[in-house]
């Protein structure tokens, strides 16, 4: 199989991450696949940011959750990154996804742990996704299992990966993976170098695997030995 390059929050090695030039840049590059990150604003709008605050990448405090979209999209997600991209915004969803339909391959969402959604708010969430056109590309990620369940519930079609850090972690969600049906798991990539069992392990139980985040090439050539064909980084493009 072909190497799958995720673009980590896009190509956040030269553009500000999670913002639409760190994906038009990704897609310029030649990723195959890009990850980003998803949370809501005070007034239910899915945004593309990874911290619960905004203070390091905007250097305005308080949280994302407690912010309407207005508020948010009046706060530069760029210059801390370098003044060329003084100016980038905050992206909704909706606005990200015109670019981010044309990604080749998937759309690795990664829903934060810290943001809670209800029913509603998922139902919305899903039903953005068939709007676009772009489900067949999707698939929803997260340390929030009670989302997973969610969308499980809502939408039965959608792809689920389960994101996990260390060994005990990924023993516990491989049984969950295989006893529910869902076929990913998003491995930190030390947990795979460390115990390369579980590669063969999964796979052969029909869970496939994508590692975490590899910026070292010494790196990524251990994992390529081992197998491992689909990799998140921020640089390696």
């Amino acid at each position: 199989m072909s190497l799958e390059i995720i673009a980590h929050r896009g190509f956040s090695s030269i553009a500000p991450e999670n913002t639409l030039a760190a994906f038009e840049l990704a897609i310029a590059r030649g990723a195959s696949s890009i990850e980003f990150d998803i949370q809501l604003s005070a007034d239910s709008v899915p945004v593309i940011f990874h911290d619960a605050t905004l203070d390091r990448i905007t250097g305005v405090s308080g949280k994302v959750r407690d912010k309407n979209l207005s508020q948010l999209q009046a706060l530069d997600a760029g210059k801390w990154f370098s003044h060329e991209f003084l100016g980038e915004k905050i992206p909704t969803l909706a606005a990200a996804l015109s670019i981010l339909k044309n990604i080749d391959k998937f759309l690795y969402f990664d829903v934060k742990p810290h943001c809670e959604w209800s029913d509603s708010e998922v139902a919305n969430f899903v039903n953005s996704l068939n709007d676009a056109g772009i489900k067949q590309k999707c698939i929803i990620t997260s340390f929030n299992e009670i989302f997973l369940e969610q969308v499980r519930r809502l939408s039965g079609d959608l792809p689920i990966g389960h994101i996990v850090a260390n060994l005990e972690a990924y023993k516990t969600k491989l049984v969950k993976s295989v006893a529910i049906g869902d076929n990913l798991i998003t491995s930190e990539y030390r947990v795979l170098l460390e115990n390369p069992a579980l590669i063969e392990q999964s796979r052969s139980q029909g869970v496939d695997i994508v590692a975490w985040t590899v910026d070292d090439r010494t790196h990524l050539q251990k994992l390529l030995a081992l197998g491992i064909t689909r990799i998140v980084t921020n640089c390696l493009i």
